[in-house]
């Protein structure tokens, strides 16, 4: 079995990630005077949304891509899967930071999200039965 390196510079990227939005939520929390809880600011709902949806969808892809990446797969395809996750979580908070409604960066990030995570997850499936 290999070090599933592809995973790994993801992975980075996205603790990163997750560490910057962890001290802009903590920002602005400081400049609300909220230590728990939104108190109804826009700003700071958006900001503990964009940490709180990294956090619960990060890990889950995270390990199915160092599965797959493991398993052998095409490296090429776990490139591309680990690319469009990570630009996807980049672009996340960049929408909801720029609006609390919809916006065009948001929706990439949340279907790049969704549709490396489904496909993902079919594929590693498959390759587990494949390998029984």
């Amino acid at each position: 079995m290999t070090y599933p390196v592809i995973t790994a510079i993801a992975a980075g990227i996205i603790i990163n990630l997750q560490m910057i939005l962890m001290m802009i939520c903590g920002k602005s929390r400081y400049k609300h005077k909220q230590g728990l809880g939104d108190s109804g600011q826009p700003e700071l709902l958006a900001r503990i949304r964009s940490h709180g949806n990294l956090a619960e969808n990060s890990a889950i892809v995270l390990l199915m891509l160092g599965l797959l990446e493991m398993a052998g797969i095409n490296q090429m395809i776990i490139i591309v899967a680990a690319s469009a996750f990570v630009i996807g979580r980049l672009l996340h908070p960049i929408g909801l930071f720029k609006t609390p409604g919809t916006s065009i960066p948001r929706a990439v990030g949340v279907a790049a999200t969704g549709i490396v995570g489904m496909t993902g997850g079919l594929y590693l499936i498959y390759t587990a039965l494949d390998k029984l």
